[in-house]
């Protein structure tokens, strides 16, 4: 009996030995658990802020190339006399465009267009320049030579084309200018007996004409009754015939 004690006594001492070891290792385990999975768990935060520090940085310098940070000066005639572009100060707009200008249209886009310095006058808009911020060149557009007579000359909503439709040969044509890549077309031809101006010339003309959005200019054609305006010119416009859209695309 007491060596059966002594037996079970020495059981109760392997098993609490065992037990103590079996702790160790498994705590063991775990804080060498711990030690692997806490560095992959921090590794992926910061390669996800790395990706993101790097977006940032190409959407800011994007921002940046991007930006038209300018600022236009003009006298009390609205005669531009400065230009500003970043610490760049653009002057003597006669050298730089070959004549005097004032704004005509911002688009946003990276340019400028001026008119020729006119104030005050009832003269149409006869000659256009287009200045490149980045690049800070001037020029006079081509299209320029589209600008001859009175007329309708409307800026589409973004500032980069003009719809035109002038009085000469009475009318007849709608023109698509295009001032950032200096083109013209025609988009609408009427036939005989209708006309785009239900006026008489110069400062009697009545043109209906304007833009729906970027893409589609809305005209009113009306009847083309009457010739030769200086001696004829009644005090009544012409009667409207229909109204119609083009798409300029």
């Amino acid at each position: 009996m007491k060596h059966f004690k002594i037996f079970i006594s020495f059981v109760l001492l392997v098993l609490v030995i065992t037990g103590c070891n079996f702790k160790v290792n498994l705590n063991s385990n775990l804080n060498q658990s711990q030690i692997k999975v806490e560095p992959n768990a921090n590794a992926q935060p910061e390669n996800l802020n790395q990706t993101s520090n790097e977006n940032l940085n190409q959407n800011i310098n994007a921002v940046s190339a991007n930006s038209e940070e300018y600022q236009v000066i003009v006298s009390p005639e609205n005669m531009v006399t400065e230009v500003k572009i970043g610490e760049v100060v653009l002057k003597d707009f006669k050298e730089i465009c070959g004549n005097d200008v004032m704004v005509y249209a911002e688009p946003h886009n990276g340019h400028l267009i001026f008119k020729a310095f006119n104030p005050g006058s009832d003269k149409p808009v006869s000659s256009l320049y287009l200045l490149n911020v980045q690049t800070k060149a001037c020029k006079k557009l081509t299209v320029s030579s589209q600008l001859s007579d009175f007329g309708a000359r409307i800026l589409s909503p973004d500032q980069t084309k003009l719809a035109l439709a002038l009085e000469t040969n009475e009318a007849k044509e709608l023109k698509l200018l295009d001032l950032i890549n200096d083109t013209a077309k025609v988009l609408v031809t009427l036939p005989v007996g209708e006309t785009l101006n239900a006026g008489y010339g110069a400062l009697s003309n009545h043109f209906d004409i304007k833009w729906l959005d970027n893409l589609r200019i809305q005209y009113t054609v009306y009847e083309d009754t009457v010739k030769n305006y200086a001696v004829n010119a009644p005090e009544k416009i012409e009667k409207v015939k229909q109204v119609k859209i083009v798409n300029i695309e």
